[in-house]
């Protein structure tokens, strides 16, 4: 039998990989695959590995400030006046804009199946109710009550998964990975950025760990490992069958923004195919919801003092009143807000915790029981890449940086 410590490892370890695993990875292999698959897998391991470090760089500046530490309280103490409040903007903004597209995604595929089973036509905005309704209220009971939901939803993404993949991997060829066209190199930066963004749980999955630096620290390497190597089998498998160029190809996906399972669907004539990737992709959105939203409430919880009922419930409405707000009115400036999250992301969780850890070894010069790899060469080098993944997403959404699909349609 498990002890206590050992099984919330396994939930902690479930949650870092159902927070991550997101329905981005549905958009990925288009992004990605006009670039090609060798070219990709570099790119996802180059992500992987800088976001897993800014990882271990949040644990250790989280276990210096001590018991239920946010990024807030922690970009109070080191960053001053314009660092909190580029951290309460970023942060805000970006997992509002995540709550926002995780309500509007869900809702989507719940319209879309009654209306193909059943043949009701629901208004659009019912589509944020299924999952206010059903999973938002266990935020509110903290993380050990999301740990046990998250391992069931876990368990059904990924049989989900495994069925696609006994599915299509009978279509799968070798040849189409060996495509590579380096005009494209740096289409998918952003998505693949956004899709390692876990980092919102480790203020809590260190209290919830009980400070346990060794149990944590696993927690954060497998939790982000598991969704890097399905991505990783993911993306051989689909660029493996979808073609880049011609109907119905990445090209045409990317160029008329269809989605993954309609590509799919035209390239395996599945009902039952098509249901269980509906599946998939509800299941990835809730996981991710669940992550998302727990780290936004534990955020929210530090920045009004939440230490009674009436503020821990004043904290659970500023995390979703928000994003149904901006749906209901505002859903364009959603969609325009998460065309940055690569941005947002390399800015919350790659440069904020670099410039946390830099204050604290080196201008406060403060001493810890735990301190995550890397010197000033290494914070430097981490600056630098973030700082590039920021201009570049900047770049390409005011049109300096163009990616052409002529000659590929």
């Amino acid at each position: 039998m498990l002890n206590e410590l050992d099984s919330k490892l396994i939930g902690g370890i479930l949650l870092v990989a159902g927070t991550t695993i997101g329905a981005a990875m549905l958009a990925m292999p288009i992004t990605t695959g006009l670039f090609g698959f060798l070219g990709t897998l570099v790119i996802l391991l180059g992500c992987w590995l800088f976001m897993y470090w800014t990882a271990t760089l949040i644990l250790e500046a989280t276990l210096h400030f001590g018991q239920s530490a946010s990024f807030i309280s922690m970009a109070k103490k080191t960053l001053g006046p314009i660092g909190l409040a580029i951290t309460w903007v970023s942060f805000l903004l970006f997992f509002y804009a995540l709550i926002a597209a995780y309500l509007s995604g869900s809702g989507a595929i719940f319209i879309d199946a009654m209306t193909g089973f059943v043949g009701v036509e629901v208004p659009a905005w019912f589509k944020m109710l299924p999952m206010l309704i059903f999973f938002s209220p266990f935020i509110y009971f903290g993380l050990s009550v999301v740990d046990h939901l998250n391992r069931y939803l876990m368990i059904a993404m990924l049989l989900a998964y495994l069925i696609i993949i006994i599915m299509l991997y009978p279509q799968a060829g070798s040849g189409k990975l060996l495509h590579t066209d380096w005009s494209f190199s740096l289409l998918s930066f952003s998505v693949v950025i956004t899709s390692f963004g876990f980092h919102s749980t480790i203020p809590t999955l260190v209290d919830y760990l009980e400070r346990d630096v060794k149990k944590i620290k696993q927690c954060l390497f497998f939790g982000s490992l598991i969704p890097l190597v399905i991505y990783i089998i993911w993306e051989a498998l689909i660029l493996s069958i979808v073609p880049v160029s011609g109907n119905f190809g990445l090209a045409y996906a990317f160029s008329y923004d269809m989605s993954l399972s309609q590509i799919l669907q035209k390239h395996h004539n599945n009902d039952f195919l098509v249901i269980i990737i509906r599946v998939f992709s509800l299941f990835t959105i809730v996981t991710s919801f669940l992550g998302v939203a727990q780290g936004l409430f534990d955020f929210l919880k530090d920045g009004v003092k939440a230490k009674n009922h009436q503020r821990r419930l004043f904290a659970f409405i500023l995390t979703f009143l928000p994003p149904v707000l901006f749906i209901l009115f505002f859903e364009k400036g959603f969609i325009t807000l998460l065309e940055y999250a690569g941005a947002l992301v390399s800015i919350i969780l790659g440069i904020i915790p670099i410039l946390i850890v830099w204050h604290l070894r080196y201008t406060h010069k403060k001493s810890f029981g735990y301190q995550a790899v890397g010197n000033k060469f290494a914070l430097l080098l981490g600056l630098v890449f973030f700082g590039f993944v920021v201009l570049l997403v900047l770049l390409k959404n005011m049109n300096f940086i163009t990616f052409s699909t002529a000659g590929l349609i």
